[in-house]
């Protein structure tokens, strides 16, 4: 389904080029939270080009209000220090003032791009006439960006659980593979990614540990708030994908019946 290049979905990628911005000024300011070069920057600006790119798909400013809640979640699970930056930014790193303004921008442009790409999303969604395609693409896109992702932590060395980042790899690669497969499977596969995600949410935000940030060990795999969220959310994208592809593909079915 084609949907047009709205002023929203101009926001979303507004919104993610600045939060990649913000990363990169505290970076420079010496933040200590940005040790080595910040792979998050590089992230957003692949997600900001994917929107740029897929606009003819009404749900991918979707991906940027995904990849934005899910660091928003991140600096509120951590406000106590990004109240620091804010307050006091000298003692934080060498460049108070790029510590402050990269902050304020960071969190500004998060929630920003929160609130603009899940409003495009649903203006597009009232727009569109079909959308059978859209369990294919979502694979496409989510597992495209799940082993970019997860790629990008390995080359990078960023501190993230192998074995979490594992599986980001394994599910991105089968994604991956389904999206060339018949409509039919997709949306299977998006029905059956949103329920195991939603389960993996739901479990680890009952029976993580509340004293150390949500953490929920699964096996050698620990679990922490941000990853809950995170899974909460792209269940909740994947099952709706899926089932709004299945609703279409018996809709369409019906009318070839029918006639």
């Amino acid at each position: 389904m084609k949907a047009k290049f709205t002023v929203l979905t101009t926001l979303t990628i507004a919104g993610l080029i600045s939060s990649a911005v913000a990363i990169w000024i505290q970076w420079f300011s010496g933040d200590p939270a940005y040790p080595k070069f910040p792979p998050g920057p590089v992230v957003f600006i692949a997600v900001a080009a994917i929107v740029t790119i897929g606009t003819r798909w009404w749900w991918t400013p979707l991906i940027g209000a995904l990849i934005a809640l899910l660091v928003t979640s991140g600096w509120f699970a951590r406000m106590p220090a990004g109240v620091l930056r804010l307050t006091h930014p000298g003692s934080v790193g060498k460049f108070a003032a790029g510590i402050f303004v990269g902050t304020l921008l960071q969190i500004t442009a998060l929630l920003f791009t929160d609130i603009a790409g899940l409003a495009a999303t649903i203006q597009n969604y009232r727009r569109m006439k079909r959308a059978s395609d859209s369990a294919k693409i979502a694979c496409r896109l989510f597992g495209g960006l799940s082993v970019f992702m997860a790629v990008l932590a390995i080359v990078s060395g960023t501190q993230m659980n192998k074995y979490h980042n594992l599986m980001l790899l394994i599910w991105g690669t089968l994604a991956l593979a389904v999206s060339f497969m018949r409509t039919k499977v997709a949306g299977r596969f998006c029905i059956g990614s949103g329920i195991f995600y939603l389960a993996l949410a739901i479990l680890g935000m009952l029976f993580g540990d509340p004293t150390i940030n949500r953490a929920w060990p699964i096996g050698p795999m620990l679990l922490h708030t941000g990853d809950h969220i995170y899974h909460l959310v792209l269940g909740s994208i994947f099952l709706s994908m899926g089932l709004l592809s299945e609703r279409n593909n018996n809709t369409a079915e019906g009318k070839y019946i029918t006639s």
